[in-house]
């Protein structure tokens, strides 16, 4: 038979044939390993866009995390179904193997990383998560751990989620990866004959493709967006589609198999206008998207819209003689693709660290340092790490060291919580922290910058003040923001801290309460009367818990900042003015002005004296941000002490 490269992989009906005088019945050829090198270059771009898009640089970057299902969906099924034509059986064990190989040696050295960075820069609340994400990273079930945890897909208010928010994607493909390969193997047992398993294949995928996406369409209720992007049946079109594209493939490498071309059906420029137009139109897509929580992309069906114009070029790139397929062919796309898997494992750690240490880590630093220190350690993870380990055969003492460092990792993994404590300072002063997640920023400026003043423990809660509200929305948002879990009820958790470490002032950060708030149903803000009410009753019992037990302690309550992305100013100044009477009618509780310290009349101060950024986002501030207001803080909580020490006296 003659086959021309060009031919091998195409879909049926790109080219004219006629049949090879030499050649036997094509069904039984088997399917040839082309490499498509343009797709290793999509692979490539789709990454770079996902880092770009977690440095909080642009929004616009959402889809390239669904370009890596379609990939990921094709590339298995397109291997799976390579191996039945060649060998007439698909074996499951050493697919697995091969995966396990491939996936679990790099993904153990990065948790291992991980874990020794957050032990040295995190927070015991990042502590606390991180050995959360990294057992259900190691399990593949991140994405669930995630919405059980009630957490966002990339909640970026304060800087980069942590070191693991990315591992969700990963499980989503991998347990993909445990459902799809043995139905395979089950439709190549019912389904014997060669000619017909590409056509059952695509036909199941595609169903499963369109089940997926009215599911999701189902189960969107207008304020669960974050826990379906989450959802492995939400993005399961995804993988199906580019399972559907890899059926189209076979199959036409089956009909082209034992033929030899007469001339091209389809002129090279047409196809690369094809081309041109789906990946156009992705990218118009995602600028004109600026968020996961869009509701077309689910009660529309758009992320299966999206997997389709995925899958669509994915198709028209495994003709490699168009414009875009070789532009995508270029050798630093095709290198960075060969190493994605590597480089999205790394890069969410790298910005993590970097955003906890560099003073000003605003999108474009973190651009400029993070992306080529990534992809310098993703290549080596790829190249000195990865690639041995999975094209090595393993004999028994590289099996004994596997298994070492996967002891090592898991425990090192569960254990760093106990090596970050939430007590720092060696100040004879005693300050608690509680309140929404600015405490945990409170708390560091202390640690950091007046270490020897203050002995400082951090109990802050990210998104969890002291209302009690059912769901809330922030200024900016429609969307339903759940208190966390464990958020509420607060006062038992208020007390807890108190009880052991026995404060000699409490501050307190309720800038989140400020926001819309549903209570028993009903909506209200910071200005209505039947918020003051509640909020009063609040504030009563937050000062009997803070207060318990010993006479003296202060409380501070932090004023909320009229100009963020949270809360409007009037609902800033409602809050902050419910505070200041509060505290009016209680000689132990101060207001922490940090509003008229930190903010102007039209904006907030966006720089410190000098020219570092002072805020990550618009709530929570850089490190730079951390060292000017520090020595504020420290004066503040220097005089309620001294006030109150005056008036023992």
């Amino acid at each position: 038979m003659t086959i021309t490269r060009s031919m091998v992989g195409a879909p049926a009906g790109v080219v004219d044939v006629v049949p090879s005088r030499s050649a036997g019945h094509h069904d039984d050829v088997p399917l040839a390993s082309t490499y498509y090198r343009a797709i290793d270059g999509l692979r490539g771009v789709a990454v770079l866009s996902v880092v770009v898009y977690h440095t909080g640089l642009y929004e616009a970057g959402l889809f390239g995390v669904d370009v890596f299902m379609v990939l990921s969906g094709f590339l298995i099924t397109l291997t799976l179904l390579r191996e039945r034509s060649r060998r007439g059986r698909v074996g499951l064990g050493a697919f697995y193997r091969r995966r396990a190989k491939r996936l679990i040696v790099p993904l153990l050295v990065v948790l291992g990383a991980s874990a020794l960075a957050v032990a040295q820069l995190g927070r015991a609340t990042d502590a606390d998560v991180f050995a959360r994400q990294g057992l259900a990273s190691l399990l593949y079930l991140a994405n669930w751990e995630q919405i059980l945890r009630g957490d966002a897909y990339w909640d970026a208010t304060g800087g980069v989620p942590g070191p693991l928010a990315h591992m969700w994607s990963l499980s989503i493909t991998e347990q993909f990866y445990l459902v799809w390969p043995p139905l395979l193997v089950l439709i190549l047992l019912l389904v014997p004959a060669w000619r017909r398993v590409p056509v059952v294949v695509g036909t199941l995928a595609g169903a499963l493709a369109v089940v997926t996406g009215f599911a999701t369409a189902l189960l969107y209720d207008g304020t669960n967006a974050d826990a379906l992007y989450l959802g492995t049946h939400t993005h399961g079109s995804a993988l199906a589609v580019g399972a559907v594209v890899a059926a189209l493939v076979a199959d036409g490498a089956r009909r082209a198999a034992g033929v030899r071309t007469r001339r091209q059906r389809i002129p090279s420029w047409c196809g690369g206008l094809l081309s041109a137009v789906l990946l156009t139109a992705l990218v118009v897509v995602s600028v004109l998207t600026p968020s996961y929580r869009e509701p077309w992309l689910y009660a529309s069906g758009g992320l299966t819209v999206v997997a389709l114009l995925v899958g669509l070029l994915v198709l028209s790139l495994t003709r490699e003689d168009t414009v875009v397929a070789r532009a995508l062919g270029a050798a630093p796309l095709v290198g960075i693709g060969k190493f994605s898997y590597s480089l999205y494992l790394v890069h969410v750690p790298v910005l993590w660290a970097l955003s906890k240490s560099l003073p000003d880590p605003r999108p474009i630093v973190l651009l400029i340092v993070g992306l080529p220190l990534s992809i310098v350690l993703a290549a080596f993870l790829h190249h000195i790490i990865g690639e041995p380990a999975r094209l090595r055969r393993w004999s028994r003492a590289g099996v004994t060291v596997f298994t070492a460092l996967a002891v090592v990792v898991v425990g090192g993994v569960a254990v760093v919580p106990r090596l970050v404590d939430s007590t720092q300072g060696e100040g004879a002063r005693r300050v608690l922290v509680v309140g929404d997640s600015l405490g945990h920023d409170v708390a560091d400026a202390l640690v950091l910058y007046a270490p020897g003043q203050f002995t400082v423990t951090d109990a802050a809660f990210d998104g969890c003040g002291i209302f009690g509200q059912d769901t809330s929305r922030s200024a900016e948002s429609d969307v339903d923001q759940d208190p966390g879990a464990g958020c509420n009820p607060w006062e038992p958790r208020w007390a807890a801290a108190v009880d052991e470490h026995d404060p000699d002032v409490v501050v307190v950060t309720l800038g989140w309460d400020a926001t819309r708030m549903q209570l028993d149903g009903r909506w209200m803000d910071a200005c209505s009367a039947e918020y003051a009410a509640h909020y009063d009753r609040q504030l009563e019992v937050a000062h009997e818990v803070l207060t318990s037990g010993r006479d003296g302690r202060q409380v501070l309550f932090t004023s909320s900042r009229r100009h963020t992305n949270v809360v409007t100013p009037a609902w800033a100044e409602c809050h902050t003015a419910q505070l200041r009477a509060f505290a009016e009618d209680h000689a132990d509780v101060h207001v922490l002005e940090l509003d008229e310290q930190v903010c102007r009349d039209d904006a907030c101060i966006q720089e410190t004296p000098e020219g570092d950024a002072v805020y990550l986002d618009t709530v929570h501030f850089t490190r730079a941000g951390l060292a000017w207001i520090a020595p504020w803080v420290a004066a503040e909580i220097d005089a309620v002490t001294a006030e109150q020490g005056d008036g023992d006296a």
